[in-house]
């Protein structure tokens, strides 16, 4: 009858939902977390990567807020300037 099936449907559940429940336990136990993410392509990659120098983790994902800006040139110039500057005082204050 129909329901002979169902001793050979358990076993066929079970086997195809086994990998998602191992892999959310050993995450768990490895990572921390229940989840990992993507690192199938090379932009998931390299996000990864990005958000494991900026903010330790890789899992707290980090915003271009949390991205350091760069100094225009005229700021740049001006920061050589005053190193200059301040390099040339200590030069001066040695000789004295």
């Amino acid at each position: 009858m129909w329901f002979e099936i169902i001793p050979a449907f358990s076993i066929i559940a079970v086997a195809m939902a086994a990998p998602h429940g191992i892999a959310y336990v050993l995450n768990h136990l490895v990572v921390g977390n229940c989840f990992r993410r993507l690192l199938e392509t090379r932009d998931q990659r390299l996000q990864y990567l990005r958000d494991k120098r900026l903010t330790g983790d890789p899992y707290k994902v980090a915003g271009l807020e949390n991205i350091l800006d760069v100094p225009d040139e005229d700021e740049c110039d001006q920061i050589r300037e005053e190193e200059c500057f301040d390099f040339q005082e200590s030069c001066e204050d040695e000789s004295i």
